[in-house]
């Protein structure tokens, strides 16, 4: 009668490896996060001729699973052609964490090239380049950023107060730093959604915004994003 085959034990050499690689494929699983972006962003123009002096202001609060992030960002530009406007300023970006009273200060310097151009089918194109100085408490060195933003909305006529729009926005570190910003790619920001025409110089903007984070653990972030736009004209 034949022996009966029995299997050769586990090589521990083996045994280790495949334990390593699915340590390491858990470890590497991205992590998921809901939050909700609410932000109000106007545009001041004083003139109807260009050239002509423009300011601009946003405020955002964001929720996050850690707490609340905010920024406060007033500039000033130029616009040079109905299409091309210059822009320069400053941002104030705290974060409170949850359970710490004391926040955590970010200071920037921003400059950016805006340009915009409708197309005869009523599609509405933006393009903003942004280059950011970027100062944290936590660390002497400047962190150099560039946000490169594409968006692109229709509206079917200018009777219906309700369009669609898309945009995407990539953030490239251009040198690393002590505090936490990676040099090359940073992070990328897609939104799809609505946008609500209240009245020539007021929109409402609402829909979804997944957020990419290239960090040492990637990180994924599904927002619930609001976005009031004003653009008055003096």
């Amino acid at each position: 009668m034949p022996p009966a085959f029995s299997a050769p034990p586990p090589r521990p050499g083996l045994a280790l490896l495949l334990g390593g690689l699915a340590a390491t494929a858990a470890t590497a699983q991205p992590a998921a996060e809901y939050q909700t972006w609410n932000a109000v962003m106007a545009t001041a123009h004083l003139g109807q001729q260009t050239p002509s002096l423009a300011f601009w202001a946003d405020l955002h609060v964001r929720r996050t699973a850690a707490g609340v992030q905010a920024i406060a960002r007033p500039g000033v530009g130029v616009q040079l052609t109905p299409g091309v406007s210059l822009w320069g300023g400053y941002a104030w970006t705290p974060t409170f964490s949850d359970g710490d009273p004391a926040p955590v200060h970010e200071h920037r310097a921003w400059e950016q090239v805006l340009l915009q151009h409708e197309t005869s089918f009523r599609l509405n194109l933006q393009s903003r380049t942004r280059l950011e100085q970027r100062f944290h408490q936590s660390g002497g060195e400047v962190g150099l950023r560039l946000r490169q933003f594409l968006r692109v909305s229709w509206r079917p006529s200018a009777e219906v107060p309700v369009g669609l729009l898309a945009s995407d926005e990539l953030f490239i570190g251009l040198n690393a730093t002590s505090w936490g910003q990676p040099a090359g790619v940073d992070q990328n920001r897609l939104f799809v959604g609505p946008f609500f025409q209240l009245a020539p110089w007021a929109r409402l903007e609402a829909g979804y915004l997944f957020v990419y984070l290239d960090r040492a653990a990637d990180r994924f972030l599904h927002t619930f994003s609001v976005l009031a736009v004003l653009t008055p004209k003096f």
